[in-house]
């Protein structure tokens, strides 16, 4: 498996899931707005902002229905600079998602920790190969691209390159997510993934996708981010508010916690609730031990040692080593 990070951050399976929060155009085309988005993002919980920096006239021809939509939604350079500057000052991993050769360039300048791509993208190679080019991660949005045609870029596009698994189209429908193919698909193609969630921002299931999607295998979970809902802002549907996004994060940190480690310790507070055999009363030096001899009680002794209910077969017939007195926890080192 390939090695990944972001802001000094491994992203791997097991390794804490990544937040990013997608803003995309949800600035509505003003600076300002796109400034209380980073503070909203930071104080929401998240490790990552991704801005959408596109020029229009790169992006679509004049007679396109959206262009008079974009054109009004589009950051000049000079104010570009400016919000992504504030954006690395607020220790936030930046990620554009550069639609054009252009936008890329600016977003490498203005020092962006990583690029990603648009999920319509995934056909076009030249701009794809363009982005891996930045000797920065490269966030690759699969859309709608089957895994034949996946694979083929997972090898082309170098060692640096996380694959977002999610449907294309936003809001939708839950059995569009296919949470159960991440780790499938990180086994097959052997790179990491991550989810681009589209998940409808009005339901109370969007607040669990992020943990769902780190336990089957992505190290890395994009939610829309807006600053108010209501305003329907473009791609507004999937987005949540700044206090929704701060729960989801928490619910998700809240899985990672209880998930814990396979080679942590149990807590004390577990152990010292535990039984241990102990003697019923004082066992001579000699003596064989029976069933009679012996007591199974919690003894809120810190440090263990001492022999378990279970092990009470290792305990029967044996002599006492040295006299047991009463309620005393018995250890291997008690018995001959």
């Amino acid at each position: 498996m390939r090695e990944l990070a972001l802001a000094g951050r491994r992203l791997a399976q097991g390794q804490p899931c990544l937040v990013a929060a997608h803003v995309g155009q949800g600035h509505e085309g003003s600076p300002e707005a796109a400034l209380r988005l980073i503070d909203a993002a930071f104080q929401a919980g998240a490790d990552a902002i991704v801005f959408s920096v596109f020029r229009t006239e790169e992006l679509v021809v004049h007679r396109h229905p959206e262009r008079r939509t974009l054109e009004q939604l589009e950051l000049p350079e000079r104010q570009w600079r400016r919000v992504l500057e504030a954006a690395r000052a607020s220790g936030l991993a930046v990620v554009a998602e550069a639609l054009d050769l252009p936008s890329r360039d600016l977003a490498l300048e203005a020092g962006v920790l990583a690029l990603q791509s648009h999920p319509a993208d995934v056909d076009h190679p030249a701009l794809l190969h363009a982005l891996a080019e930045g000797e920065r991660p490269l966030l690759l949005a699969a859309g709608a691209a089957g895994e034949p045609s996946l694979r083929t870029l997972v090898d082309s596009l170098g060692p640096q390159l996380l694959l977002l698994l999610g449907p294309a189209e936003a809001p939708a429908p839950v059995e569009e997510l296919r949470l159960g193919e991440l780790g499938l698909v990180r086994e097959r193609l052997q790179v990491e993934v991550g989810l681009l969630d589209p998940t409808d921002g009005g339901s109370a299931f969007a607040l669990l996708v992020p943990a769902l999607a780190a336990a089957q295998g992505a190290c890395l979970v994009e939610k829309r981010l807006v600053l108010d809902r209501s305003r329907r802002a473009p791609e507004g549907a999937a987005a949540l508010s700044p206090e929704e996004f701060h729960r989801m994060v928490e619910l998700l940190r809240q899985a990672e916690r209880a998930r814990g480690e396979p080679s942590a310790p149990r807590p004390a507070g577990l152990a010292a609730g535990r039984r241990a055999i102990v003697a019923a009363c004082l066992i001579p030096r000699g003596e064989v031990l029976t069933l009679d001899l012996l007591r199974f009680k919690r003894t809120a002794e810190r440090g263990g040692g001492g022999l378990q209910p279970a092990e009470v077969e290792r305990v029967i017939g044996r002599r006492a080593a040295r006299p047991i007195q009463a309620e005393e926890t018995i250890r291997e080192d008690m018995l001959q």
